[in-house]
This record gives C-alpha cells, structure tokens and sequence, in this order.
C-alpha cells in the first residue's frame, strides 16, 4: 500500500510536468495558425497545390492503358489529368476547393490545438498550485518516518 500511495503522488506530481512538455510554447505555431486561417494564404496555397498536382495529373498513363481493363476508360494518350476530367468536368475546380478547404481545417485545427495548450498549461498550474500542501505534507511525513529510524 505503501508503495502505491508514492507511486501514485509521484504521478501526480510528474502530470503537470508532462503537460507542458506535451504543450510547449511556440510562437512559431500561432504563426502558422494565423497564416492558415487567412483567406488569402489559403487561396495562395490552394493555387500552389493544384499546380503541383498538375505536374502530376500531366503523367501519361495511356501507355498502360493495353495492360488494363478496357472498363476503365483509359486512352492510348490520356493522362492522369485527362482520364480524372473524364469523370469529373469540373475537376479542376473540385480540386482547388478541397485544398482550399483542407488548408482551412488545417489552420482552425491548430488555432483549436493552441487553445486547448493554453487549457492545459492553466489546469497544469491548477494542479500544481493543488498539490503542493499534498507533496508538502509527504515530505514533512516521510522526514519524520526517516528521523523515527
């Protein structure tokens, strides 16, 4: 039992370390989160991935068409560009709007993360500031106990 009560006020004095060892302080995160949650950075960055997915979607697949199915509607000359249009007109656009949309949800997650940081840094230093008579009062106890020996 003895053994249980140190190992659990050892826990309970290691939680609130942890927390902000978890949680650190990081300007350079509320940067990012300002940056993703801006409007014109999402529609610039959007702009930029679908540039780079254009490099992409420019591969000649056509060459495997004899290897696959006839079913799956690719072309001599197609590429991955002109076989996603064939079943999306609108793909482009579609594309753009989901990485818009993905640079968004990543910004409002970390404004969300660095909220919650700042939760946990203040119930951290609740707990602290709780504990403390707690590991006060276990030391004045085990200073006695090793006095009595």
């Amino acid at each position: 039992m003895k053994n249980l009560s140190f190992v659990l006020l050892l826990l309970v004095i290691a939680t609130p370390a942890a927390a902000q060892r978890v949680v650190p302080r990081n300007p350079k995160v509320a940067d990012a989160a300002r940056l993703l949650t801006s409007p014109a950075a999402q529609d610039l960055i959007a702009a930029q991935i679908a540039s780079l997915a254009d490099i992409i979607l420019d591969t000649k697949v056509g060459p495997l068409a004899a290897l696959s199915d006839p079913r799956d509607d690719v072309r001599p000359d197609d590429t991955l560009h002109s076989v996603q249009r064939r079943h999306d007109p609108d793909y482009d656009r579609h594309l753009y709007e989901r990485s818009r949309h993905a640079v968004a949800t990543g910004g409002a997650a970390v404004g969300g993360a660095m909220a919650e940081a700042a939760e946990l840094r203040q119930t951290a230093d609740r707990l602290r500031a709780a504990l403390t008579p707690l590991i006060d009062a276990a030391r004045t106890l085990s200073s006695q106990q090793n006095s009595q020996r």
